[in-house]
């Protein structure tokens, strides 16, 4: 009876589908049999032997979904996902503050030694109004895998207002500087939205950040944009501000907007939390030193991270106001 005990487990672990290299490695296979043919001696072999199958059946399933995770990542397409929630001063006709979040992904599409050409999606939520993002880019890396150059195609569009634009940017990327250039052009035109006369104006904007040895990864940054109509109107807006990565994919923003014309410089701040995926992409992060470097170093990994530019349409509204002596007046604003 106990060798047929013995012989029913080991044909019973036979069928569990499991690397034989694995198990001799963990010396998993000699362990079960060694504790079955202790309990042969206490007579509690049949309760050890079922113990013992149940439990290299759990783990057997646990490693090899694991291992599909692992294969999932390691081989998909999908290279980012991020989600932000932060405030901005931009919006239409207020003068504080409101609550941005925003939803972005980078779909590889090809990918080859020095160029990577894929695909950004995002959805954006401001101001009681949303704009789906989607756009082609490509970007080159050169040998040394230290700079990087990118261009870029987006088409915007605002559900709310059914504002829609087009635009262009472009990139260099370094690990000691980062320069952004985007122009947008409106497609829609002048529509009327709760009453009011909108236009989705043109624009462009110019970012230049300075990268810092502190936390996981940190940013100084400067950034003048620039807005018009066809006809006369125009505004620029500046921004300062700083990125740290105080925790590994979880970047704290504090920034300074100034509006054009406006008395007032309003501070805002963001937490933005994201998600790089594939296997180029998944070694840990470790803390920078603090020390200071001229030397250009490796950045393979800000190929597969999202375009920075604006994904909110800026908006001109006219709003018609009567006046106690039955006058109307024209009131012009600008916004997102």
């Amino acid at each position: 009876m106990k060798r047929l005990l013995i012989s029913s487990t080991i044909i019973s672990l036979s069928v569990v589908p499991i690397n034989a290299q694995e198990l001799e490695k963990s010396g998993t296979f000699s362990s079960i049999v060694k504790n079955i043919g202790e309990a042969l001696n206490i007579g509690k072999e049949k309760e050890v032997a079922k113990s013992e199958v149940n439990t290299l059946a759990v783990d057997t399933v646990n490693s090899e979904i694991d291992k599909l995770e692992g294969k999932i990542l390691s081989t998909s397409n999908f290279t980012h996902f991020e989600l932000s929630v932060g405030s901005d001063t931009m919006g239409l006709g207020k003068n504080k503050s409101d609550t941005k979040t925003e939803a972005m992904t980078v779909y590889r599409l090809k990918e080859t030694g020095n160029w990577f050409l894929f695909n950004q999606t995002s959805a954006v939520s401001f101001n009681n109004r949303t704009t789906i993002n989607t756009g082609f880019g490509a970007r080159n890396i050169n040998d040394a895998k230290t700079i990087i150059t990118g261009y870029n195609i987006f088409y915007d569009y605002e559900l709310d207002a059914k504002h829609d634009r087009v635009g262009a940017g472009f990139e260099l990327l370094s690990s000691i500087f980062e320069f952004r250039a985007n122009a947008y052009q409106a497609m829609s035109k002048a529509l009327t939205y709760n009453g009011n006369t909108e236009t989705a104006l043109d624009g462009y904007d110019v970012k230049l950040t300075a990268n810092l040895p502190y936390f996981y990864s940190s940013d100084l940054y400067g950034k003048l944009s620039n807005s018009k109509d066809e006809s006369t109107y125009e505004i620029e807006y500046y921004e300062a501000g700083v990125n740290a990565e105080i925790l590994p994919n979880l970047t704290l923003s504090v920034a300074a907007q100034h509006k054009e014309n406006s008395a007032n410089t309003e501070a805002v701040a963001s937490l933005n939390y994201s998600i790089p995926l594939g296997g180029a992409n998944k070694a840990g992060k470790a803390m920078q030193d603090g020390d200071w470097s001229t030397k250009f170093e490796p950045i393979k990994e800000k190929l597969h991270r999202p375009v920075e530019r604006e994904n909110r349409i800026m908006k001109k509204v006219t709003s018609v106001v009567t006046s106690s002596g039955s006058s109307t007046i024209k009131i012009t604003s600008s916004g997102y």
